[in-house]
């Protein structure tokens, strides 16, 4: 009551003080500075309010004194936690400058457009925040005077999207944001950034470069007192830092100096510093020392987010000492927190996914939902595997994979992407093993799928979202598209401490929003590309035994985790979900790895690699008593030859004979791998590429045959398009590559596990994996790569190997035969020979591969029916069989019967006349 008084006062006061009449606009200039020196409180905003009532009366253009009280009162009530307002009285500032007749300096604009995004970004609406962060960049960034708020914007931008998750974005910012807080020296702002650059690159596992740029950025401010906030902070993520390098004595030690800092300066987050501290008292398994600092955290706490991180510490803690409904009660408290009591009512609730999908800071959500998950498989374990609590956490993990959904749409960069593929590969493996404990091998099949190669279904989505577009809007992101690939090309080589790279790296920036505007409004405009793009669901199965399973097929899905390995199968009548022995499957498949690419040591312990081929077999295939003679298998991970194993442990019994097999990335790819309508009047059926021989600078030998091979192949067909030498070039390959029913590529490929990108060569130059195209689907069936390791690639736990042959299937290919190992150019020319000779017969390409290396074996020397020189080459993808045309051979049987038939018509009818004469 005492604090309305006053200000009714100030109000009464302040409206009859002489001052407010009107005078020059000098005396209101010194009155607003009068007031700008108190508080950011309730007593400034009524004078401000009151301050530009009366200047309005007096003056009818704004000046720069009434924008600076506009601001000022903008941040009275961004302070008050009054963001709505705080942000609409900052937008009139953006509409005086809407104004033709306004004379005012740039640096208002950029400042007031800078706050509105810094606003929205403290009401947890990033994708505004965002828009208005960028547009103050594009405002400033011509105007010496506004680069002290392009700086800030930078900083405000790398949290934005470091809040949504989107890591590469960020530290493309982070970049922008060093150079101009550099330039202008402001040594706060950069350590700010440097910091959140840490944070960013930690999170995709860069974890020492993440050490470094936090180290920079402490030494920057440990002697400036105005920095006490962020110096807290950076010790805090030091500590983090040092977690993730495993140095656990430091990692305690920058806490507790972090929280010595925070609590001399008042930190407003100060219970942030001892959730760091209880954190590590749980993962270090001193549970009550843990619980002690999380509750001091939620007796201090101000902010939501850490209390619901306390909140779920605590609950994490309690269930480690077997105090289940403690912890249940402390989960639930966290989810209150963040989502409001409304939206639950027991420990068993949960959110609905609509409140999920409007939640800022999804992470802490996840965290929560995931670890009460996690929970309730322990309390099932501990009472016998209570199925009722195991369907609990059934439901958890349910909830929590639609919210990756969610974060995953929200991300545009890969490195981002891959970094939420990695990180929620922990969660379905729990996930699964909870289905395994309730027998429930349907509800497995689905997270066995939304484990694995979402990306690339999610790119398959895209592509298949653009052909609904308009040709103009097509040609848009098409080009839009290229632009980007030849930025990142170009950055990628330029000097990283050079002008040219910060100006790539702007204008790459600069394109990529281009592209997210276009998008959205493609959203908003056509329904039918959203629905393509956003198609996440995961096929029944009934519709894997009616879309992807062939008559005679088996599909056989693993799933390989930290703790266990699992396998399920579906066939036309049964379903079966098995967990394989961990210690084995690794110790058998290191063996069969080494043993299996080296042509020398396979010949030399043939023996063993029989006996690993063997229990192989018995561990990963046997279990599931597969009936018929086609399989097809997906892998996690790196693919393996089943082909190559063995029925029996003391000779070469190889399943080759029994089983046509082939690869996929997930069933989820089969479905949307499908057949394209033949054009039967086209004459683009084959496209051969042979180059023979390199560019010197390519470093590559020659491939002398390879021009014959590719010409016998040829023959398989009739108007077959085939390049050799010069002619086989990158341009010409990326020309060709969208409208050829079957390509061959005869030639040189580089690929390993490495963080190497997988490559291709043509005859003048080379072609990256993140080159391929993406604007448009190929009407390519089938891409035979005879060249090396085609198959091969980095594996990206939680995703998949992105391989050369990974690649082509991004870009709507259904299938392709690949390799995965060095193999002699020997075998791969006459294997692939051999299999279009099977192709010709219209068979599915699965068994035209297993025909093709049966008849290998059966002709090849004793060396060569070794598996390293027949087994490397694998199908992945669709198997149904692919129209070949009519070949060379039928059209000259053609002619011959059409000419022959012509004489014999022509003799008869000249036998006729004459009988008639």
């Amino acid at each position: 009551m005492t604090r309305k008084l006053i200000l009714i006062v100030i109000i009464l006061l302040y409206g009859t003080d002489g001052r407010a009449q009107c005078g020059s606009s000098n005396y209101f200039y010194e009155d607003l500075n009068v007031i700008c020196r108190g508080g950011l409180d309730g007593v400034q905003k009524v004078k401000l309010e009151n301050w530009l009532r009366q200047w309005k009366k007096c003056f009818p253009v704004a000046d720069s004194t009434y924008i600076r009280a506009l601001l000022q009162l903008g941040m009275v009530h961004r302070f008050a936690g009054d963001f709505d307002n705080a942000i609409a009285v900052t937008q009139q500032v953006i509409e005086i400058y809407s104004k033709k007749e306004n004379t005012l300096k740039r640096k208002d604009l950029v400042k007031a457009t800078y706050r509105i995004g810094v606003y929205y970004n403290s009401s947890q609406s990033a994708e505004k925040a965002i828009a208005y962060l960028n547009e103050a960049i594009q405002i400033g960034k011509n105007d010496a005077e506004s680069k002290t708020y392009l700086a800030s914007a930078y900083l405000y931008l790398v949290y934005a999207f470091f809040i949504k998750g989107d890591f590469q974005k960020a530290l493309s910012y982070a970049d922008l944001g060093e150079k101009m807080a550099t330039e202008i020296k402001d040594t706060i702002t950069l350590s700010d950034i440097l910091q959140q650059k840490a944070q960013a690159l930690s999170q995709i596992n860069q974890n020492s470069e993440a050490r470094t740029e936090v180290l920079k950025a402490i030494k920057l401010i440990e002697n400036i007192p105005e920095a006490c906030y962020s110096l807290a902070n950076q010790h805090r993520i030091l500590g983090y830092m040092n977690k993730a390098l495993q140095l656990k004595k430091e990692e305690l030690a920058e806490y507790e100096t972090a929280y010595k800092i925070a609590a001399k300066c008042n930190h407003k987050n100060l219970s942030d510093f001892l959730n760091a501290i209880g954190y590590y008292y749980y993962e270090n398994a001193d549970y009550q020392r843990a619980i002690s600092y999380f509750q001091r955290a939620i007796d201090i706490d101000k902010s939501m987010y850490s209390k619901s991180s306390a909140l779920n510490g605590m609950a994490l803690a309690y269930a480690r000492k077997h105090a289940y409904d403690k912890a249940f009660q402390y989960f639930q408290e966290g989810l209150v927190e963040l989502l409001g009591a409304g939206q639950l009512s027991g420990i068993n609730s949960m959110p609905t996914a609509k409140s999920i999908s409007i939640t800022a800071q999804k992470d802490y959500l996840l965290s929560l939902i995931r670890d009460k998950a996690d929970t309730w498989v322990s309390y099932s374990k501990s009472t016998k595997n209570d199925p009722e609590k195991l369907k609990n956490a059934l439901k958890g993990y349910m909830l929590a994979d639609s919210m990756i959904d969610f974060m995953r749409w929200e991300h545009t960069g890969k490195v981002s992407k891959l970094f939420w593929r990695n990180k929620t590969k922990g969660m379905y493996e729990q996930a699964i093993e909870t289905c395994f404990l309730l027998k429930d091998p349907s509800t497995a099949f689905y997270f066995f799928e939304k484990s694995r190669a979402v990306l690339l279904n999610d790119q398959l989505n895209e592509l298949g979202a653009n052909m609904q577009l308009s040709v103009q809007d097509a040609e848009k992101e098409r080009k839009v598209s290229l632009k980007i690939m030849d930025l990142q090309n170009k950055l990628e080589g330029s000097k990283r401490e050079s002008a040219a790279h910060s100006n790539l790296l702007a204008e790459l920036v600069d394109v990529q929003e281009e592209q997210q505007v276009f998008i959205h409004q493609l959203e908003k405009a056509n329904p039918q590309y959203y629905a393509y793009k956003y198609d996440n669901r995961i096929p029944t199965i009934s519709e894997i035994r009616s879309k992807v399973i062939a008559e005679g097929q088996t599909f056989i899905s693993y799933f390989e985790g930290d703790y266990a390995v699992y396998g399920l199968s579906i066939s036309a009548g049964d379903i079966k979900l098995k967990k394989i022995d961990i210690g084995d499957y690794k110790r058998f498949t290191a063996q069969f790895q080494r043993l299996l690419s080296d042509k020398e040591m396979q010949n030399k312990r043939f023996g063993s690699y029989l006996g690993v081929a063997y229990r192989l077999y018995g561990l990963v295939l046997k279990p599931f008593n597969v009936k018929s003679n086609r399989v097809i298998i997906s892998p996690d991970g790196n693919f393996m030859p089943f082909q190559s194993f063995s029925f029996s442990s003391d000779r070469p019994d190889f399943l080759i004979r029994k089983y046509a097999f082939s690869y996929t990335y997930s069933a989820s790819f089969l479905v949307k791998s499908v057949r394209k309508g033949n054009d039967f009047l086209s004459s683009k059926i084959f496209l051969g590429m042979a180059p023979v021989k390199f560019s010197p600078r390519l470093n590559q030998v020659a491939l002398p045959g390879s021009d014959i091979s590719l010409e016998a192949i040829s023959d398989h067909f009739y108007f077959p398009k085939t390049l050799t030498q010069s002619s086989a070039s990158r341009k010409a390959f990326l020309q060709e590559l969208p409208d050829y029913r079957i390509i061959q590529l005869l030639t040189h490929a580089s690929a390993d596990s490495s963080e190497v990108e997988p490559t291709l060569y043509f005859a003048d130059s080379t072609l990256k994996l993140s080159e391929l195209p993406t604007s448009g689907l190929s009407k390519t069936q089938l891409l035979v790569l005879s060249a090396c390791r085609t198959g091969v690639g980095k594996n990206q736990k939680g995703e998949g190997v992105f391989s050369l042959a990974r690649g082509f299937a991004g870009i709507g290919i259904p299938s392709t035969l690949t390799t995965l190992w060095s193999v002699e150019n020997k075998a791969i020319y006459e294997l692939t020979a051999l299999f279009y000779d099977q192709l010709d017969k219209g068979v599915p390409l699965d068994i035209a591969l297993q025909q093709a290396q049966i008849e290998w074996l059966a002709t090849a020397s004793k060396s060569d029916q070794l598996p390293y020189s027949w087994a490397g080459m694998v199908l992945v993808g669709n198997t149904e069989p692919v129209e070949t045309g009519i070949s060379k051979g039928g059209i000259y049987a053609i002619s011959a019967t059409t000419a022959f038939a012509l004489l014999l018509g022509g003799f008869l009818f000249r036998r006729k006349m004459a009988a008639r004469r």
